[in-house]
């Protein structure tokens, strides 16, 4: 229909536009696509792309991943919950088939297509950095990225680091090396900023392993240096946690952190000594006198009152109060409670458990956010809501499921459904609305399609990664360490985000280097 200068035009403009569009939510995200497949048919050709695509044993072996899943339907219970998973991993079809039957992109093309992911990123977590600290007080830390998960933010923003990096060691003029540098500055500054923990520790690891290779052929003297920087930051790093750490955790030497038998009007003090929990180093659950909070707290917002006992209700503000009082060392009584200013009531109404958590960076926040995980969890307490402990409960599930259909699994349909069972089955601790998936790719894998699945996954990953080593782009590698990094603890292909970060980088890089190999001497 079009000339073949316009098809690649328009190809050009649907690559970049979706480098673009996978930084800023759904939407963005499809309309690329639809725009590469509406091309992708207009311009025809389908005898010579079907000759490329047959020919090809490394699309097979990607598209693979696809195949399974549409396999997994053939014994899946739930068959609207299959189709919906396979609507979802479309794209690890349809990218292999656009970048394996269109010409390889140039060296040129390549760059603004990195480019244009650049602006993505830069506009996603400048709206982050506006909407979090300028037009809203977001106090949440899960809800700092705007356009997808914390976790899928962290995961691409490493990506954009790295590069950055590639571009400051690519060009040659030192004005654009200069700016390139203040963005990946920039970069870095919004990992701590939102407090994307996730990210910072996969920066982190990218780093150090980009360090060990890079030292690997350095001299002795740089190697030593080198060392000396790692051990500092190293250093700096326990040292900000074991702070957070010990500022939590430490118990204080207070006279509000002894219990007593009775209060100033008289009334009796409830004692859980047994129960450890602590604010700032303050004990929650002592010298409380319930009926004093009660009465206080509902003659000021009678249509927030709540009762511990004798007949519970609004339970949520009890412990929430607890909490904050007990994190400003107050005693847990009607006069405890005339101390607190009208701000830290605000903090309490808004659900605020600590009256330093607002002043807090988004990092600190979040590290806060373990300590506590960490603390209920090994003192058996409450591990509801709590994202790196849940995880525990997440995997003996998904193996306890795993062990009875290990073959080929459950079906890509039934993953959910039969999860949901195998929590009920055996007493897990979970509240109902924390029945997750296993928030681990490879057991994801493993329960839907078994242990042939996940052994074809592996290869199908992997495969094409040891056949072109020699020619992937070295921005692959940092890209491949987070990938592997976030099928650890994520269900990294389960969202439109996450596959998009898998389906685009990973064809995108393997489809390059499969080009550059196919037009060597040796060739494939």
């Amino acid at each position: 229909m079009f000339s073949e200068k316009i098809h690649r035009y328009l190809f050009l403009f649907g690559v970049c536009s979706l480098a673009f569009g996978i930084m800023m939510g759904t939407v963005p995200t499809s309309v690329p696509q639809f725009i590469l497949l509406g091309n992708w048919l207009i311009e025809g050709n389908f005898k010579r792309k079907w000759d490329q695509l047959r020919s090809n044993k490394l699309f097979w072996i990607i598209i693979s991943l696809f195949l399974l899943h549409v396999i997994g339907l053939i014994y899946t219970q739930d068959m609207i919950a299959g189709i919906n998973d396979v609507r979802i991993k479309l794209p690890l079809l349809f990218l292999p088939v656009l970048f394996f039957t269109s010409k390889p992109l140039q060296q040129k093309e390549f760059k603004i297509l990195l480019l244009c992911f650049l602006l993505g990123s830069f506009v996603n977590s400048l709206w982050c950095l506006i909407y979090n600290f300028v037009l809203h007080t977001n106090d949440v830390v899960r809800n700092a990225s705007r356009f997808m998960s914390h976790i899928r933010l962290g995961l691409y923003l490493n990506v954009a680091i790295a590069v950055c990096f590639y571009f400051i060691f690519e060009r040659r003029n030192n004005l654009q090396k200069f700016l390139f540098g203040i963005l990946l500055i920039y970069f870095v500054y919004v990992l701590h900023a939102l407090g994307l923990a996730s990210g910072i520790v996969n920066l982190i690891i990218v780093s150090l392993a980009s360090l060990i290779v890079f030292l690997f052929k350095q001299n002795k003297y740089i190697k030593a240096l080198s060392f000396a920087v790692i051990l500092s930051g190293a250093f700096f790093g326990f040292n900000f946690l074991n702070t957070i750490f010990s500022s939590q955790l430490t118990t204080l030497k207070t006279e509000n952190n002894i219990p007593h038998k009775n209060g100033p009007t008289g009334n009796v003090y409830l004692n859980y000594e047994s129960t450890t929990q602590k604010e700032n180093g303050n004990f929650v659950f002592i010298n409380i006198q319930p009926t004093e909070l009660k009465n206080e707290w509902q003659k000021r917002f009678p249509q927030d009152s709540f009762s511990y006992m004798p007949n519970p209700h609004n339970l949520q503000r009890y412990e929430v109060l607890l909490r904050y009082m007990a994190s400003k060392g107050l005693y847990k009584d009607s006069l405890g409670l005339t101390k607190l200013s009208a701000t830290d009531i605000l903090n309490i109404k808004n659900n605020v458990t600590n009256y330093l958590y607002p002043n807090w960076s988004f990092l600190h926040k979040r590290i806060y956010e373990f300590v506590w995980e960490y603390d209920e969890f090994v003192n058996e307490r409450n591990i509801n809501g709590h994202s790196l402990t849940m995880r525990l409960y997440f995997w003996k599930a998904a193996i306890s499921l795993i062990q009875k259909n290990m073959l080929i699994g459950v079906g890509t349909g039934d993953v959910q459904g039969e999860l949901n069972k195998t929590y009920t089955d055996t007493n897990s601790p979970l509240n109902v609305d924390w029945y997750k998936r296993p928030h681990n790719q490879f057991l994801t894998i493993t329960v839907a399609l078994g242990i042939v699945g996940l052994l074809l996954f592996l290869f199908s990953f992997v495969y094409p990664v040891i056949k072109l080593k020699s020619q992937l782009h070295r921005l692959f590698w940092p890209y491949f360490l987070v990938l592997c990094i976030s099928f650890i603890l994520e269900d990294t292909l389960e969202t439109q985000a996450g596959l998009s970060f898998y389906a685009f980088f990973y064809t995108l890089f393997i489809s390059e280097a499969f080009f550059k190999k196919q037009q060597s001497p040796e060739g494939l």
